[in-house]
């Protein structure tokens, strides 16, 4: 309750005998005083007071009429007190034609200030009380509308007589014959990572203006939360002659409604709508074919207007998914083809929304098995179970939230990507493991007669799975490694004048010198005996030249 009394005054004595008075009588005013009336209108906005007792014995001739002025063009329940030593009958004619309250003469007595003080506590406490008894019914009328919504959308009124009374009670002047879905476009989106309030604010929102809106024909309408992105809406349609045209006046009010909302609130919405039924009991059809139609979104996407009468069928097929083309992808998956991943997931999309009239909860609800099947190829192919588990996690708890099927397309795009990245982050880091396994196994034994099958057995892998890591790793084949390994080994002894080519072709793995001989010169480009005669040459010279 407003409780402040705004004395502009610099007069002491009144000041003191006001806030002894205020005291005594327990009027419990919270006195504020102000030396001057400069910027009177501020200094009332920021205190909001009952009364305002004006001194005009410290204000100015010529101020005084300027300061009524103002005041009276205020439209409140505040009222002004002007306290004077003198007046004129004149003057006070002025100040009452002004819409000023009360004028006082000064010196002041208390016994005048008591009922003053007194009329203004009760004048306070008859206007709180209007003003409450006001907010009283509007919230007792909207109650009632909304009760009167719900109980039509669910169909739990089976009276007629009965829905004509409570909407009269309700203040409504037309029965309601039509449903309507508002559903808010992305409100995922719009309130991810945000309160229970932010979500709130928003669907206040958007009531507060679908209530607000206005036609030529339709003068009320019942909105209500049926969900967390979702609020009917109950209208009256005028009568007209046929369904067509009932339908078509009903698009024209969602459309207006649809753009209403956008262009005060900024967001966008999908309207369903249902049939026009003269019956109000049948409302209920009409709230359940303006969700099924709603839910046609899926396919036809944002800020859109989905009558009962353009929504087919669902196909509510238990294979909408090619088993051939998920099979496929799998597998690339497991592989880490990155390539061919992408090519599969396009074609896979062609033949998916061939079907626009899938159920999109079914159509969910497989997509669902289909990101486990690629999450178990993902595991297949190296990748870590903690890191696969919650890529998967994340993205069904995602999946259940999409609107669209545009949406949709980037949902799978990115998981594909994250269990691919999981693939190949693990397979590079296995194969590079194995490839350094076998090149010590190699180091060790590479002077003998070791065979591609050996060396893959000894790292746990397939011999035409470790040829391709170990060529993608390496940039040779095993036998092409093993053999520069051989030659750079013989290098070494050829500068050792007591190995012999056949020897040196020996020691190094080759039973045959002239092949050996024919290896060496393919790799180097000369004869082993060339070879080492070269690396002879410049110390012969050396030594002649020093004679």
């Amino acid at each position: 309750m407003r409780s402040t009394l705004l004395l502009i005054s610099n007069d002491d004595t009144a000041i003191r005998l006001i806030e002894l008075v205020n005291q005594t009588y327990d009027f419990q005013f919270q006195i504020q005083v102000c030396e001057d009336a400069f910027d009177l209108e501020k200094q009332v906005r920021y205190y909001d007071p009952i009364v305002v007792c004006l001194d005009f014995d410290y204000i100015e001739e010529n101020e005084r009429r300027k300061i009524l002025e103002v005041s009276g063009q205020r439209n409140t329940i505040l009222s002004y007190i002007v306290l004077k030593t003198t007046y004129t009958a004149q003057e006070m004619r002025m100040y009452f034609k002004l819409g000023v309250a009360d004028c006082i003469s000064k010196p002041l007595d208390k016994e005048a200030l008591y009922y003053l003080l007194h009329e203004a506590k009760a004048q306070n406490i008859k206007e709180e009380l209007k003003s409450d008894e006001s907010r009283r019914i509007k919230e007792c009328t909207a109650s009632m509308k909304s009760c009167l919504a719900y109980d039509l959308i669910f169909g739990t009124i089976k009276n007629s007589k009965d829905i004509w009374d409570r909407s009269k009670w309700a203040g409504l002047s037309t029965v309601p014959n039509t449903a309507m879905i508002v559903h808010i476009d992305e409100f995922s989106r719009l309130t991810k990572n945000k309160s229970k309030l932010w979500e709130q604010s928003i669907r206040s929102e958007i009531i507060e203006i679908i209530q607000q809106f206005r036609d030529r024909d339709v003068q009320e309408v019942l909105a209500i939360i049926t969900a967390a992105d979702k609020i009917a809406v109950l209208l009256s349609v005028p009568l007209r002659n046929s369904k067509a045209e009932y339908k078509a006046l009903a698009l024209v009010y969602a459309r207006e409604m649809k753009e209403y909302i956008k262009e005060r609130t900024g967001y966008t919405v999908t309207i369903g709508i249902g049939h026009y039924y003269e019956d109000a009991r049948n409302l209920h059809v009409s709230y359940q074919e303006a969700l099924h139609a709603q839910t046609h979104k899926f396919f036809a996407g944002t800020d859109s207007l989905l009558h009962i009468d353009d929504a087919e069928p669902f196909v509510n097929e238990t294979a909408l998914l090619p088993g051939d083309e998920i099979s496929s992808l799998a597998n690339k998956l497991t592989v880490g083809d990155f390539a061919g991943v992408k090519q599969s997931i396009e074609q896979l999309w062609d033949i998916l929304f061939q079907k626009p009239n899938a159920d999109p909860q079914v159509f969910k609800m497989q997509i669902l098995d289909l990101l486990t099947t690629l999450a178990r190829a993902a595991l297949n192919g190296g990748a870590k179970p903690k890191d696969i588990f919650s890529i998967h996690l994340q993205y069904a708890r995602d999946l259940y939230r999409i609107e669209n099927t545009i949406h949709m397309k980037q949902w799978f795009k990115e998981a594909v990507e994250h269990f691919l990245e999981c693939v190949l982050t693990n397979y590079n880091e296995q194969m590079l493991k194995s490839v350094q396994k076998a090149m010590q196994y190699i180091h060790s034994y590479y002077l003998e007669n070791i065979t591609l099958e050996q060396v893959a057995s000894h790292v746990h892998l397939s011999p035409n799975y470790f040829s391709y890591i170990f060529k993608k790793t390496t940039g040779s084949s095993l036998v092409e490694y093993i053999t520069h390994l051989r030659i750079e080994r013989a290098k070494v002894m050829l500068m050792d004048l007591n190995y012999t080519i056949y020897h040196v072709a020996g020691a190094v793995g080759y039973n045959d010198a002239r092949y050996f001989s024919r290896v060496f010169k393919t790799i180097v480009g000369k004869t082993p005996s060339q070879y080492r005669n070269a690396l002879l040459v410049p110390k012969t010279l050396a030594k002649e030249g020093t004679s």
